[in-house]
């Protein structure tokens, strides 16, 4: 098991190296205080804009209009509503420049159009003030929390489905939007299959479960479908409508969903949006752990540092020679006396705290982590390659930075001090 990835630091100097080689060839980036807007762009240009909107990899801005800068202006096109045909014509290269140029405002920078330099330093300056992943690319969740429309609503987006214009469809949309209802379900009469998906929903929130969307069951929908807006990058109003669902599809697109534009269980998850808020054996939320369950968890962790495994990943945690950082952290947590089932696999236990309303994605910062919670490494909990590695918080610096301990780092128990959250490719934390 990996204790390390390709470091962001390191990512955000390629990105600025790629772009700098860009701008060198093209003279593309104006100084600050510029703002005249270029009438036209060239290849170059349409793939920086492309690329700093999140539709184009930086390392396909090479000037060279081929399969995978047509696909990505196809992409856009689709988002804007416009003629897909991969090629940058005056209506797309409008809409293309009008866009940046919202980020550009957004983040006080010139607003001219082209994506540059200065307007992905300003963005990334935007997500760290945020508390977002910065990486100077205005995605999804940075257009989200910038209030910029990602998505424009479409003529021909609800599919055949009836417009969410009274309240018993509104609810439809939700649940449907949610996975609770088939879209076919909604129709603007309350049966018993919206009933059974209402209920079911308030399960999911552990609220009375009378099968009725009054009003405490309508907000926890607006809460949850806000939670997807925000990660999808639509509008965040908490209503489901056909704008939604087309963002969630692009979502469902970049990262290797089955599209079907439902924030269900596996959206959600990727979302990092804890779907069931209580435990459902007994209704009841799981009760955080006290300091005195931290203090053991810190302790008996601390015990084992220096444990070392005795062949290629057999070690005394489990019974199985197989990656343990897993193993080691839910063991120490069992130990400790948190009912926390075994887990081998990292994501696992990240979707067990989720289940639990344990779970804290990165997006939502780190101000309340605290001695004893688990740190997950990676960029989503969906398997082995993006969920790769767990520690336990051992201290927290007066600094917000982390002093860590965990299993299988160099074959052994180990240390890692002053870890950056915000600077370090960890996708969440979960609290016993």
């Amino acid at each position: 098991m990996r204790e390390s990835r390709f470091p962001r630091a390191g990512a955000r100097h390629l990105l600025f190296g790629l772009l700098a080689l860009v701008i060198a060839a093209t003279g593309a980036v104006a100084a600050p205080g510029q703002s005249e807007a270029a009438p036209s762009l060239s290849v170059r240009e349409v793939q920086q804009d492309l690329a700093g909107l999140g539709y184009l990899p930086w390392e396909g801005v090479d000037g060279v209009d081929g399969p995978q800068t047509s696909g990505a202006i196809s992409k856009f096109q689709s988002a804007q509503c416009l003629d897909v045909d991969g090629i940058a014509g005056p209506n797309t290269t409008t809409a293309l420049m009008d866009k940046v140029e919202e980020v550009q405002r957004a983040v006080n920078t010139s607003a001219d159009g082209i994506y540059g330099l200065w307007t992905v330093q300003g963005v990334e300056r935007y997500q760290r003030e945020h508390n977002l992943t910065y990486d100077g690319i205005a995605g999804p969740q940075t257009m989200s929390s910038m209030g910029i429309e990602r998505r424009k609503g479409c003529s021909d987006d609800v599919q055949g489905l009836p417009y969410p214009s009274s309240y018993t469809q509104q609810v439809q949309w939700n649940l449907a939007g949610m996975g609770y209802l088939p879209w076919s379900g909604i129709d603007g009469v309350v049966g018993p299959q919206t009933r059974s998906a209402t209920l079911e929903f308030q399960r999911d929130a552990c609220i009375s479960t009378d099968a009725i969307a009054g009003p405490e069951t309508s907000d926890h929908m607006s809460e949850q479908v806000t939670k997807v807006q925000r990660a999808a990058g639509s509008g965040a109003d908490g209503a489901y409508g056909p704008n939604t669902r087309a963002a969630v599809e692009d979502y469902q697109r970049d990262h290797g969903l089955a599209v079907d534009g439902m924030a269900g269980p596996n959206t959600m998850s990727e979302m990092g949006i804890a779907r069931v808020m209580c435990d459902q054996s007994s209704g009841d939320p799981v009760p955080p752990a006290d300091g005195s369950t931290r203090d053991r968890i810190v302790s008996i962790a601390a015990g084992e540092h220096g444990y070392r495994e005795y062949n290629t990943n057999c070690q005394k945690y489990g019974d199985w020679c197989a990656a343990w950082c897993a193993r080691f952290g839910t063991w120490v947590w069992q130990n400790a006396g948190v009912d926390v089932p075994t887990y081998w696999f990292t994501g696992d236990w990240y979707r067990w705290g989720l289940n639990n309303g344990h779970s804290v994605p990165a997006s939502a910062g780190f101000s309340g982590i605290k001695p004893g919670d688990a740190v997950f490494w990676g960029s989503s909990p969906s398997n082995t390659s993006t969920s790769y590695h767990v520690d336990l918080v051992e201290s927290v610096n007066a600094d917000g930075t982390l002093n860590l301990i965990g299993g299988n780092v160099s074959d052994s128990v180990s240390r890692k001090y002053n870890v950056d959250p915000y600077a370090a490719d960890i996708y969440g934390y979960t609290r016993p």
